[in-house]
């Protein structure tokens, strides 16, 4: 079963990637913080999170590499709202 720190774990990876794009560290920056604040709507914060990375991987100037990535996260964010 997958927690919410083990998907920060995840992003925090990504984010010391230094060949990930710069406006995909930004968004994942955010949804490490959203996901960080202890909030009670986890399900509406995990929906946001999955949104905003999704909008990222139609970008086609993203590598293939980096859209990977962002699935694998957002299957994991899935995972956290069953």
């Amino acid at each position: 079963m997958v927690d919410v720190k083990a998907v920060i774990g995840k992003i925090d990876e990504v984010l010391a990637d230094y060949s990930m794009p710069k406006r995909i560290k930004v968004v994942l920056t955010q949804v490490k913080s959203d996901l960080s604040k202890d909030n009670k709507g986890l399900d509406v914060t995990v929906t946001s999170a999955i949104y905003s990375l999704d909008e990222i991987t139609n970008d086609v100037n993203i590598s293939m590499h980096a859209k990977t990535v962002i699935w694998n996260i957002i299957s994991e964010l899935e995972a956290l709202k069953k």
